[in-house]
């Protein structure tokens, strides 16, 4: 059984990886991948007339996950739907969060945090323990977003989606992001404010170098959480998401020089800017995060 203590911390959550509900060859290369989280997906990922018999196998792919230390979690239908059914179904295997799909109002969060209250007393589960991740797929789920975040506690982190919202915007999908990169900035700020993650879109194209200019430019921006459904992708979103061993000396050596050179001691090179003090200091920061975690 899962336990809030011994999970990864939703703010170390680089990568999360969705995967079919039923085929089992896809799950164990989910598995197999090292995201730190696998969300085994009942929505679009399996066919409705699979569902029945992938909940059961859902529900047993939770204890694997805890196995080897990986956040285990299920996209359930929305509630109007299958998402009942899919609870139920999931919640034996006590899941650690639960997505729930095309979020606009924060009634369906509060719904869905009574059903898991209910499943969790009648299973004997920690009360509580299980966390909830919006995904917002439309124009209306971005204008409701802060209600939504703020509709229970159980919510840890939100998910941007990519097809369904640039439909829903009538927008034209590249690889270059261009269409949704003022979302994904606006995405970040009300996640912030709301003290969620916020977990970014995922990269849908199969091009490593465009992979890794989309990453590049998530992680200036300040996005530490990155959507993936392709196992091959995780390596390189790990690899940008989590200060490196040269990133972390040189963060040393420019904060060193800049308080150094602020105590009027000399340094070595030229001039430390503020701004890149600072930048090197939040990298010192969340290297820690990661370091204390693991300890």
């Amino acid at each position: 059984m899962s336990t809030t203590t011994s999970r990864r911390p939703a703010t170390l959550r680089r990568s999360w990886l969705f995967t079919s509900g039923l085929d089992a060859g896809a799950q164990q290369a989910a598995l197999e991948s090292g995201a730190d989280v696998l969300v085994a997906d009942l929505e679009e990922f399996t066919l409705p007339a699979e569902r029945p018999a992938a909940r059961p196998k859902i529900a047993a792919l939770m204890a694997r996950c805890r196995a080897q230390n990986t956040v285990g979690a299920v996209r359930i239908n929305r509630l109007s739907g299958d998402g009942l059914a899919d609870l139920q179904g999931v919640m034996p295997g006590s899941p650690d969060v639960i997505f729930l799909p095309y979020v606009e109002s924060a009634d369906e969060i509060i719904a869905l945090a009574k059903a898991i209250e209910a499943l969790e007393t009648e299973l004997g589960l920690p009360a509580g323990q299980t966390e909830i991740v919006p995904t917002i797929e439309s124009a209306l789920g971005i204008v409701c977003i802060q209600s939504i975040l703020a509709a229970s506690p159980r919510v840890s982190a939100c998910l941007l989606a990519a097809e369904d919202l640039t439909a829903d915007l009538g927008a034209e999908r590249g690889p270059d992001s261009l269409e949704l990169n003022h979302l994904r900035s606006r995405f970040l700020v009300d996640c912030r404010a709301a003290g969620r993650v916020a977990i970014d879109c995922p990269f849908n194209y199969r091009d490593p170098l465009a992979q890794r200019l989309d990453l590049l430019w998530a992680r200036r921006i300040g996005l530490k959480a990155k959507c993936a459904v392709y196992p091959v992708q995780i390596a390189a979103i790990h690899e940008e998401l989590t200060p490196s061993a040269q990133q972390v000396v040189l963060a040393r050596a420019t904060v060193e020089n800049f308080e150094a050179a602020r105590h009027g001691k000399a340094s070595p090179g030229p001039a430390i800017e503020s701004p890149d003090y600072h930048t090197a200091r939040r990298l010192l920061a969340r290297d820690l995060e990661f370091k204390t975690w693991l300890k």
